[in-house]
């Protein structure tokens, strides 16, 4: 089980490569066509507004005692897991 810190060191690692990962799939939705950039638009500014508030989490969990950052970080967990399939969706579509 991960210590406070170590969540909070691998939160603050995934955020800032969700961020490079979101400027990479806005760069490659200009080759495709009108339909495809709506679609991955509307998806990553989802996406934009769940990292938010996972970076959110994240400040709380820093200013958090241990107790309360086990309730935090499985609200955390659930932002974590719809943030990755939303990427994931975001592929698919760039793929399809």
């Amino acid at each position: 089980m991960a210590t406070r810190e170590q969540y909070i060191d691998k939160l603050e690692k995934q955020l800032r490569e969700w961020n490079q990962q979101i400027d990479t799939l806005q760069e490659k939705a200009q080759g495709e066509s009108e339909e495809i950039k709506t679609k991955i638009s509307d998806r990553l500014e989802e996406l934009k507004a769940r990292r938010s508030e996972l970076n959110e989490k994240l400040d709380r969990i820093k200013d958090s005692g241990e107790e309360t950052f086990e309730k935090i970080k499985e609200d955390a967990e659930v932002l974590w897991k719809d943030v990755k399939e939303g990427f994931s969706e975001v592929r698919s579509i760039l793929k399809g």
